[in-house]
């Protein structure tokens, strides 16, 4: 890639057509990972697609799979929903070479070994075949990608310049920089280098001639003067001063780094009940690859509606597998959708645990991934990533070798993922939920009162975060009997305001997810929050919220996305269910919407067949000689 195009398989050269090159291209350029169908779609026909663009893109994935197997390789593209991946070992892609380089010729500096580091970041620099990578490639699209990789061509050649001027090797760079400044005479850095090269080689009129002819472009062209950096090299020359106030202002030294044992795990909960076979399950999906002879980094994802205890699970998993990752646990709170951390503000972090000072660590997200991922190339980290709000967010967070692992959560699928193990955490059941309310509040209150417990608990909905609220509230009023605090939590208006205790407040928690949605998920969640069957069939949100069935999918699909709903299958037929917390939230919002004058378009009807859906304020109809449609 880095240069014209070229594939080499086990009969020699491969050709493509050039609608395959572009999409191969696509492909190349995010190896290992998902490249969805529309973004190979944008690459090919730029903003002008025809109606069977995804169609064509099959076939050209087809051909290329077709080609590949061909000459060597019948696995290396795969489709992985929603679009396709190319599996790459680094030394089968020139890209992928170019980056474990760069970032081992970084280590090696901050390790104190400036030679090692030079000579690396040079082999990096040689797999380039021309300035340009995927030359010749026709799109939009690919050319813009190829040439943010010429500007790290460009800042990495920077940096081994750097490493050879500190190491005295500035007569064999001066030919070289030459030719470089005049293809980019606007880069001020490469112009400043030639001239500190031709100083120190004893030649001071040229390095003040590289100097002027830079400034004349600048002011001609531009119309601005030549930076800072350029004006004092000027001054420092001119006035003869010695090579070593020749460095640039700040310039980075080598830095040591120490490699630091991490613990970022947030202390486990003393009261964690049930999850027996999830934990189980966790802990097989991380150790499977490595039973089985893999490569693969195992990764695991638990996904799950808000306030079951996705983080609490994930974190007691950790704590109880940190004999096997001797190198430390990474944790960090990704802030879901509602503030999605930045992920190089993550890195910066992760880095810093793992012992890189802070002036080392680098500027952009990619430089950062690079030297985190190579920090933990042959080390044993757990990595806990809670809340994730997209697998490209995830994306740079991941460590590249199999000696890792990584545990997420996320309130949906993350479907970029590949290979990874999704496990869906559900609500507790009626007894770890009576169990974890006698962890809280103790067993003699449990069995003194173990109707109106189990009563509780069933309010509770199995939500882990509820349970132990309404615990937190008894502790706090020993004098209530446990019925005083079912009445409390038996009116939706005042259930949430209840249960926020310990200055948690959980009225502005379920808002916040609230106000993220549309305003017709919503008024979907109120409306099937009145329904007394907690179960409900996708066909029903139609008529539920009066609007065409389209619309209606459109506001079902939005509330599965953000991880709102259950899902279960009833009788064959697959069915959503809305509990807890937020179907309390949501039904104090319907009171006060019919307390408003507004009850819902579907009319209160004395008497229907039995096969209706009933709810306290809304009923849906269907005639007994007409089957309801099939969810499908």
């Amino acid at each position: 890639m880095l240069g014209p195009l070229e594939v080499v398989g086990t009969t020699g050269h491969l050709s493509f057509p050039p609608r395959q090159r572009t999409v191969l291209s696509m492909l190349l350029l995010e190896p290992n990972r998902v490249v969805t169908v529309e973004r190979l779609v944008d690459a090919v026909w730029d903003n002008t697609p025809p109606r069977t663009a995804k169609e064509q893109v099959r076939i050209c994935v087809s051909a290329i799979r077709r080609a590949v197997t061909a000459g060597g390789r019948p696995d290396a593209i795969v489709t992985r929903p929603p679009g396709y991946s190319i599996q790459c070992a680094d030394d089968e892609l020139d890209l992928l070479k170019f980056n474990e380089l760069v970032a081992n010729g970084r280590r090696l500096l901050g390790q104190g070994r400036p030679h090692d580091a030079a000579d690396t970041l040079r082999d990096a620099l040689r797999l380039w075949r021309g300035a340009v990578p995927l030359a010749g490639v026709r799109s939009q699209l690919v050319q813009s990608i190829g040439s943010q990789l010429a500007e790290r061509r460009l800042a990495v050649i920077e940096e081994y310049v750097d490493m050879r001027l500190r190491l005295g090797q500035h007569h064999e760079l001066t030919s070289g920089l030459a030719e470089l400044v005049a293809a980019n005479p606007f880069r001020e850095r490469l112009r400043a280098r030639l001239m500190i090269a031709l100083y120190r080689g004893g030649r001071q009129a040229e390095a003040l001639h590289t100097y002027r002819v830079g400034r004349q472009l600048f002011v001609e062209q531009l119309g601005l003067e030549p930076g800072v950096e350029l004006h004092r090299l000027e001054r420092a020359i001119l006035a003869g001063e010695g090579a070593d106030l020749l460095e640039p202002e700040g310039a980075s030294r080598p830095v040591p780094v120490r490699a630091a044992v991490p613990h970022l795990l947030p202390a486990d909960i003393g009261d964690f009940t049930g999850r027996r076979d999830l934990i189980g399950r966790v802990r097989t999906a991380l150790r499977g690859p490595r039973d089985a002879g893999s490569r693969a980094m195992p990764i695991v994802v638990v996904t799950g509606r808000p306030w079951l205890g996705k983080t609490t699970l994930a974190v007691h998993v950790a704590h109880a597998l940190d004999r096997e990752y001797p190198d430390g646990q990474l944790f960090a709170r990704l802030g879901g959708t509602a503030r999605p951390a930045d992920a190089a503000g993550v890195l910066a972090r992760f880095l810093g645990a793992l012992g890189v000072p802070g002036r080392a660590v680098p500027d952009t997200l990619e430089e950062r991934t690079d030297m985190y991922r190579n920090l933990l190339s042959d080390r044993r980290v757990l990595v806990v990533l809670d809340d994730a709000a997209s697998g490209q967010q995830v994306a740079p967070l991941l460590p590249g070798g199999p000696t890792c692992s990584v545990i997420l959560t996320s309130r949906t699928r993350l479907a970029v993922l590949g290979g990874a193990t999704t496990l869906g955490i559900g609500p507790l059941d009626a007894r770890e939920s009576v169990e974890l309310l006698a962890k809280a509040v103790g067993q003699e209150r449990v069995d003194t009162e173990a109707a109106d417990i189990a009563l509780l608990a069933d309010l509770c909905a199995g939500e882990p975060l509820a349970l132990r609220l309404a615990a937190g509230r008894l502790k706090s009023q020993p004098h209530w009997p446990v019925r005083d605090l079912i009445v409390r939590l038996c009116d939706d208006r005042r259930r949430l305001t209840e249960l926020s205790y310990g200055g948690l407040n959980l009225v502005a928690m379920v808002s916040e997810i609230w106000q993220g949605l549309s305003p017709l998920a919503r008024r979907l969640l109120r409306r099937v929050s009145r329904l007394d069957d907690l179960r409900f069939q996708g066909w029903m949100c139609a008529p539920l919220l009066d609007v065409a069935e389209q619309e209606a999918q459109d506001a079902l699909t939005e509330l599965l996305d953000a991880g709102l709903l259950d899902i279960d299958r009833q009788d064959g037929q697959v069915v959503f269910q809305l509990r807890g917390l937020l179907r309390a939230f949501a039904r104090r919002l319907a009171v006060e919407e019919s307390s408003c004058g507004d009850a819902g378009r579907a009319a209160e009807r004395p008497d229907e067949s039995r096969d209706d859906i009933r709810g306290d304020r809304i009923r849906l109809g269907s005639s007994p000689s007409k089957t309801a449609p099939d969810p499908g």
